[in-house]
């Protein structure tokens, strides 16, 4: 009698401790969301420039802040599904209301950028195996790769609908360049695949790319060796047909080097890309006219903002490696500067969501 008596006693405390254990959950606060995140050396920043002018104060490494844990070597942010993913050296996930840690995924040889698929698939470019590394989000594991060639390096994937499209990179010499994109199909007919769908050899290497109403533009940044630029090439860009992998046009882009982060306007009638010069812009007949000069730019993001109830502006936000620490602002047409935002330091990216 007196064990079945110390046997209940054990299983009431034993309840209580449990149901002690399940109400100190730390429950975060919905600190995030909509609002602009900027990635940099440092980790992921917040920015809230919806609310009033009173209350747009930048929160620096709010991953820190939330998980007590830095993001090592950052490199790219994307935003989807709810979910914020960050490339370092490994695949850190945050749930983007309240940035707390939802997990992390390592194994790769050097994640570059990646893509959400869909709920259950991201797809991870490995540029260290020159392959595509297919996450499965329930269960935080691999479930497959897909090869983009031998040595390919692939550096941006992008995609829609039912394709990917991985650009092959290559290196920063003339022999190590490539010429290649690839075409992976995540579904068909609504059902879940990873399918290889086509090779396209457009120019020296590919290094970024966007979407107009109607076609895939792939920016290839030639070869750009500072070491040997007697090797150097000619940046070029390419119109393409994505649901035929078809190549409707292409055009050599004179006098313009190192090309790379290709950008779209939210009307898709302007496109914006990085040289060594400056920022260009260009309508969808490609006559490039330098833009922004002497910026040393890493990236380009357009923002369509509210300005009154009758006025949306477009913005262009990107960065300077001279100027160290700073998000630049310019209007998106007129290349006019507006203001610069502080962060902790230097910036990689800026994504809105």
């Amino acid at each position: 009698m007196k064990i079945l008596k110390y046997f209940l006693l054990f299983i009431v405390v034993f309840s209580a401790c449990k149901k002690e254990e399940e109400d100190t959950v730390v429950q975060l606060p919905n600190d995030y969301g909509n609002g602009m995140y900027i990635l940099t050396n440092q980790g992921v920043s917040f920015y809230n420039y919806l609310a009033a002018d009173s209350l747009r104060v930048v929160k620096q490494n709010i991953f820190q802040n939330v998980n007590n844990r830095n993001i090592q070597q950052p490199k790219s942010l994307h935003i989807g599904g709810g979910k914020a993913f960050i490339i370092g050296d490994q695949l850190y996930i945050a749930n983007i209301e309240t940035f707390g840690n939802e997990g992390i995924v390592g194994g790769f040889s050097n994640p570059i950028s990646c893509k959400a698929v869909d709920d259950d698939r991201l797809y991870v470019v490995d540029k260290g195996t020159s392959s595509v590394k297919i996450v499965d989000l329930s269960d935080l594991e691999f479930s497959s790769h897909i090869e983009t060639g031998d040595s390919t390096m692939p550096t941006f994937i992008l995609g829609s609908w039912y394709r990917a499209f991985v650009l092959n990179g290559g290196g920063n010499d003339f022999a190590s360049r490539d010429s290649s994109i690839v075409a992976i199909d995540y579904s068909q007919s609504g059902v879940p695949v990873n399918n290889f769908s086509g090779k396209l050899d457009l120019g020296y290497n590919p290094s970024s790319a966007t979407y107009s109403a109607n076609h895939l533009w792939v920016l290839c940044k030639g070869v750009y060796d500072t070491q040997n630029p007697t090797t150097n090439t000619e940046s070029s860009i390419y119109k393409i047909a994505p649901w035929s992998n078809v190549i409707d046009d292409n055009k050599n882009l004179s006098g313009i080097y190192n090309a790379d982060n290709l950008a779209i306007n939210e009307s898709r009638t302007r496109m914006f890309f990085t040289t060594t010069d400056g920022i260009y812009i260009t309508d969808l007949t490609i006559f490039p006219v330098l833009h922004i000069p002497s910026v040393d730019a890493g990236f380009i993001t357009i923002n369509t903002e509210q300005i009154n109830d009758s006025t949306k502006v477009e913005y262009l936000y990107t960065n300077d490696t001279n100027q160290s620490g700073k998000v630049l602002k310019y209007e998106a047409w007129t290349g006019v500067f507006v203001e610069s935002l502080d962060v902790n330091g230097d910036v990689l990216d800026v994504v809105f969501y």
